[in-house]
């Protein structure tokens, strides 16, 4: 095993790694957000669970276009290392 396996390992667990958080960060926020609106508890009106559903559909849309937008990036990225790094 030289050098440049690691290197390139290394490059390749990084770049995955800020991948995951990026993608873990989103998802904490939709959880959270989840979590709140239902532990108010009660009776919701119409206009109540109108308004938790967009907000659901929002935080759910962000969390898609992160995850699609990374792997776009990183794949690459991960591609790059490999090609430069031999």
């Amino acid at each position: 095993m030289t050098n440049k396996f690691w290197i390139r390992w290394g490059i390749i667990l990084f770049i995955s790694a800020i991948y995951y958080i990026v993608v873990f960060y989103f998802n904490i926020i939709f959880a959270v957000n989840y979590s709140e609106t239902m532990s108010m508890g009660g009776d919701f009106s119409s206009s109540q669970c109108v308004w938790f559903a967009r907000q659901l559909l929002s935080d759910h849309n962000y969390v898609f276009i992160v995850s699609v937008v990374g792997f776009l990036i990183c794949m690459p990225l991960i591609l790059l290392a490999f090609k430069k790094i031999r």
